[in-house]
């Protein structure tokens, strides 16, 4: 039995023989579960599948600490084992910046990207660099994109508030990466219209950023906009009409 990390997973089962691959990425403290609620929205014909990350999930036991080239070549090397599939990549905050930078090592492997509420410039949450813990456990909190009950138990909070931490550094290794270089893929940027993180006027230079296209939309909602129940109809529309050929 292999003793290498999996670093992709199936979101959901796909129904006969895909025509397209969508790879998603979480956002900080979170795994790509927390956003399948969304992609299994698409058409049967997209396969969905996850970026694990260590310290969660189906890798809940690992030690969360990673580097940003070991995210990109584990990633990389998954999807060259699979089959090839005009492949898409979708991420949201700290997880955008993960796709932006496989996408920057791997051209050939990806045919575009959903970056949702990231700037094309800085670090994903650049506000809260520095926060204490219990500075961490209060952005959660508001931002309610983690189960109340988890960060009133001591273990889950401090898991979570290492999971963070170790995510923000991440991103700045991924902010490093993709303000150097120039994309060439097609580009999809989505913003919350009251993102107290990301103004959507934030979101346009997006296009001088890739030599593809860029499309920018703006949904109803807050930074997790996108884990809205009402916004999911429409973000899956716009993520489906991203990948129809």
């Amino acid at each position: 039995m292999s003793d290498k990390p999996d670093w992709i997973f199936p979101l959901r089962k796909t129904g006969g023989d895909p025509s397209a691959r969508l790879l998603v990425f979480p956002y900080a403290a979170a795994g790509p579960s927390s956003l399948r609620p969304l992609v299994t929205r698409l058409p049967d014909a997209v396969e969905v599948v996850g970026v694990a990350l260590p310290g969660r999930e189906r890798r809940f036991g690992e030690p969360p600490a990673t580097t940003l080239d070991e995210v990109v070549d584990g990633v990389a090397t998954a999807l060259a084992g699979r089959e090839r599939l005009p492949t898409y990549l979708l991420g949201h905050s700290m997880g955008a910046g993960l796709a932006l930078a496989l996408a920057l090592a791997e051209p050939d492997a990806c045919t575009g990207i959903v970056m949702s509420g990231r700037k094309p410039l800085g670090v994903a949450l650049g506000s809260l660099q520095g926060l204490d813990d219990d500075e961490v456990v209060s952005f959660l909190t508001a931002v309610g994109s983690t189960n109340p009950q988890l960060l009133g138990d001591a273990y889950w909070r401090n898991h979570l508030i290492q999971l963070f931490r170790h995510d923000t550094e991440l991103d700045v290794q991924a902010s490093k990466v993709i303000e150097s270089e120039r994309l060439s893929q097609r580009l999809l940027a989505l913003g919350g219209a009251d993102d107290p993180y990301v103004d959507p006027g934030d979101l346009e230079p997006w296009s001088d950023r890739t030599n593809g296209s860029c499309e920018v939309m703006i949904f109803p909602g807050d930074h997790f906009f996108l884990l809205d129940p009402a916004n999911r109809p429409a973000v899956a529309q716009a993520l489906a009409d991203f990948i129809r050929p």
